[in-house]
């Protein structure tokens, strides 16, 4: 749109220009038709021409043939009014029917332009522009029009009617401000059945585009090799677009720099190529119909590749239709049916909005690796997926989320959205998943699609089919996880957040019942029920220097737990504390079991979380039957009672106002989908109503003229009859 705007500003003011000086030329040397005439005639309009402007203007001749039908000018030159080189145009030509302007009819049969070169500028928009004195030039003063008699006002002036055959326009190489249009060459041709086609090489544009953070600015680059267009047949317009190139640069370092997780796109450092072809089956001033047959895009840089890209599409007014569209990348292939969009305007206060009927589709993730998610570069697990969403430019609300491979034995069911997405720094993508269900060794196939360091996989094998509820959050810098996790071996409730930022995992997990021995192939330990929060380092430069020293395959941090009720080799234990620590080598951990007469005490360490069999336990019991608590030990006692009594009524809260927070939001996402629903009706009970009244009126016309028809025939038969009588 700047482009094509930067095009037309300075074609209006050559055109202004050109046709006063063609016509006063040709006003003076209509019955004069020689050269020296003309020259002299020249002069005399170049003064008037540069006396109207106050400005310099210059041309080195003119030619007009009234018995060739052409007028050629060249190297018309015009400053501004700070004596700058403005407008430069080295030759313009036209052949022109002269005969019929006697019938004011304007036949063009050739204008050829060459070498047109402007320089524009406008420093600020409350200032006028180095151009605005040659429209001001020749602006129409507004007079009252003279009161006509009826007589002449009854008579109807013949319309002027332009008929252009051909077009060529070279060189073309246009500045305003920070903005850059270039043609090479494009040529238009009308055939004989008033088809147009034609050809544009060579289409340059470069801008600036200035961000709301100063001083960062984005450099954009644009090269078209070649777009044609043609007129068929059957009505339709096709348009092919071949070999685009745009680049960004926003002069910084990019993203990726000291950031070797993350993906190479970056949209300050783009380089795009792409190919695309257009079809029109109508276009007026309040609608377009056609569809995008063809779209191959590729950005180089981050390594992004949409391989195809096609849809039908219709604008009318506010709202634009798109039905049928296919999305493909390497592996990917998504579709939807159709798509109702609200289009934007700042004058009218009219915001962005979508919603699409379901998308489904088949991808492999490692598709948006390179420029997204380097983690996912191995990421070979096909999946079907199927969401319906809808949103603004700066939110998007995903419904009916269903996401499962193929085998079926990876199955999950949500629903969500994502807010911010103009400001990374209030960034939320919030996802509720509704049921998750992993299947045999699926756990293991999903984590080996990761480039990650792996812990603890035959516990995960032993945990079976997985069953999950809860919730994830990406906030700036972080990730958030809760819910609920069935397994063979039990039920975990847990919450964990990783700090990109710390650079530290931190969470709590809660059992009833747990199987932990099973699951840590520890035999001699029973069921479970217990608290626990943990807290582990996933800083690669702190854990590798821990590691250069100590070695070890464990995860570095540590675990602060209540043993509820705990079974060992057969034996109960209840009220537990344990306190783990882990170096990556060895992992130590101490444990306190209090008692009326005695405190159970137990130090134990293991190195390596597939070998628990192995762990090493040193028990020990710490008698205080004869110890005598001072006042000061049993308020202590009786303050960590009620902190621990406190605490479970928090958590129990907690967890009320989480459940609460579900609930409302999914009271708000389907009171937000029962309106987008209402909408919809509402919609497609309007466009059923106009198309019925529509479907009326044309039965109506239709009856009308069968009527006119019967009529016509009727006085036909009248007349023969009278004529034969």
């Amino acid at each position: 749109m700047n482009l094509l705007k930067l095009i037309l500003r300075p074609l209006k003011i050559v055109a202004i220009i050109v046709v006063v000086f063609v016509a006063l030329v040709v006003g003076a040397v209509g019955l004069l038709n020689t050269s020296s005439v003309q020259d002299k005639f020249l002069s005399y309009a170049t003064d008037m021409l540069q006396e109207k402007l106050q400005t310099k203007v210059s041309i080195d001749s003119i030619r007009i043939g009234f018995f060739s039908d052409d007028v050629r000018l060249y190297n018309l030159q015009v400053e501004d009014l700070q004596h700058r080189p403005m407008l430069k145009l080295e030759r313009f030509a036209v052949e022109i029917d002269m005969l019929a302007l006697l019938n004011s009819e304007v036949q063009i049969e050739e204008i050829s332009v060459k070498g047109l070169h402007a320089k524009l500028y406008q420093e600020r928009r409350d200032t006028a522009a180095n151009y605005q004195f040659v429209i001001d030039a020749f602006k129409k003063d507004k007079k009252t029009p003279e009161k006509k008699p009826k007589e002449e006002q009854k008579k109807k002036k013949k319309e002027l009617t332009l008929d252009l055959k051909r077009a060529v326009v070279e060189d073309v190489d246009l500045v305003f401000n920070e903005q850059h249009a270039a043609i090479g060459k494009l040529r238009i041709k009308k055939d004989r059945h008033e088809r147009l086609s034609g050809t544009i090489q060579q289409v340059a544009g470069s801008w600036v585009h200035h961000k709301k953070k100063a001083p960062v600015h984005v450099d954009n680059n644009l090269l078209v090799d070649a777009i044609a267009f043609e007129e068929t047949a059957d009505g339709k317009g096709i348009i092919s677009i071949d070999s685009v190139h745009w680049t960004t640069d926003n002069h910084l370092p990019h993203k990726r720099a000291k950031k070797p997780k993350r993906g190479w796109f970056d949209d300050g450092h783009m380089k795009v190529v792409a190919h695309l072809k257009v079809e029109l089956t109508h276009a007026d001033k309040d609608s377009i119909v056609g569809q995008l047959a063809e779209c191959d895009v590729h950005d180089v840089a981050s390594g992004l590749h949409i391989t195809d890209l096609h849809l039908k599409f219709k604008q009318q007014g506010e709202k634009l239709l798109v039905n049928d569209a296919v999305i493909g990348m390497k592996n990917t292939k998504l579709n939807f049916k159709e798509a109702v969009i609200q289009l934007p305007s700042k004058k009218k206060g009219r915001p962005f909005l979508f919603q699409t009927t379901p998308i489904t589709g088949t991808t492999l993730l490692m598709d948006i690796a390179h420029p997204f998610a380097p983690a996912l570069k191995n990421f070979k697990l096909p999946l079907h997926l199927s969401t319906k969403f809808n949103g603004t430019d700066s939110t998007l609300t995903f419904r009916d989320v269903v996401v499962k491979t193929p085998d079926g034995k990876v199955h999950i069911r949500g629903y969500g959205g994502i807010e911010g997405l103009k400001d990374k720094y209030k960034l939320n993508v919030h996802f509720n998943i509704t049921k998750a269900t992993i299947q045999g060794n699926s756990k293991e196939r999903i984590i080996n699609q990761f480039t990650v360091r792996k812990f603890m996989m035959k516990q995960l094998h032993t945990l079976g089919t997985i069953n999950y509820t809860g919730s994830f959050n990406v906030l700036y810098k972080k990730l958030q996880f809760r819910g609920t996790i069935g397994s063979a071996c039990g039920s975990l409730n847990f919450g964990l957040q990783i700090d990109a930022l710390s650079h530290y995992l931190t969470g709590h997990v809660k059992s009833t019942n747990f199987e932990l021995g099973k699951a840590m192939d520890y035999p001699k330990m029973g069921k479970v029920t217990c608290s626990a929060g943990f807290r582990f380092d996933i800083s690669k430069p702190r854990t590798a220097q821990m590691r250069r020293v100590k070695g070890g395959k464990l995860p570095i941090g540590q675990v602060d737990a209540l043993v509820d009720e705990a079974y060992l080799e057969g034996m109960r234990f209840s009220n537990v504390a344990a306190h783990i620590v882990s170096d990556g080598a060895v992992a130590e951990g101490k444990i306190n079991m209090k008692g009326k007469l005695a405190d159970i005490l137990c130090s134990f360490s293991f190195t390596n979380t597939d070998e628990m069999k192995k762990t090493k336990i040193k028990p020990g019991i710490r008698f205080h039957l004869f110890d005598k608590k001072t006042d000061e030990e049993k308020a202590q006692e009786k303050a960590e009672k009620e902190k621990r009594k406190a605490q479970k009524a928090a958590e129990k809260e907690k967890r009320k106002a989480e459940k609460a927070k579900l609930k409302a939001e999914k009271e708000k996402l389907r009171a937000a989908e029962e309106a987008e629903e209402a909408k919809a009706k509402a919609l497609r009970k309007a466009e059923k109503a106009a198309e019925k009244e529509k479907r009326k009126a044309e039965k109506a016309a239709r009856k009308e003229q069968k009527r006119l028809e019967k009529e016509r025939r009727k006085a036909e038969k009248a007349a023969a009859k009278a004529q034969d009588n």
